[in-house]
């Protein structure tokens, strides 16, 4: 926990998932999607007798997808420059509006 930052009794918390694997503490480059990233403590699928049945099938949905599209598309390039890209103002999910990308 870090230094001065307490929950008390009757406090208000509000639990984002917009943060999961973004902590500068934890990671090297937080602001950097690394889906080979190796030490990956975040709690967005729950922890012990709370973790969530269906992380594993999450997991290997999201391997799939990623790997066939990039087999299938092995050019695949964003069409904008990374300071152009809009963020939805969300405190639940952290995305994009668009991401323009050429698929050829």
């Amino acid at each position: 926990m870090r230094p001065g930052f307490f929950v008390q009794k009757g406090d208000h918390v509000i639990v984002s998932l917009a943060s999961t694997g973004r902590d500068p503490e934890v990671f090297s480059h937080p602001e950097k999607l690394d889906i080979t990233r190796e030490k990956n403590p975040h709690l967005a699928f729950g922890k012990g007798i709370h973790y969530c049945l269906g992380a594993p099938l999450a997991r290997l949905e999201g391997e799939i997808a990623i790997r066939v599209l990039l087999e299938e598309f092995p050019n695949i390039s964003l069409v904008a420059n990374l300071s152009d890209l809009e963020w939805r103002q969300s405190f639940i999910i952290r995305g994009l509006k668009e991401l323009p990308i050429r698929l050829a």
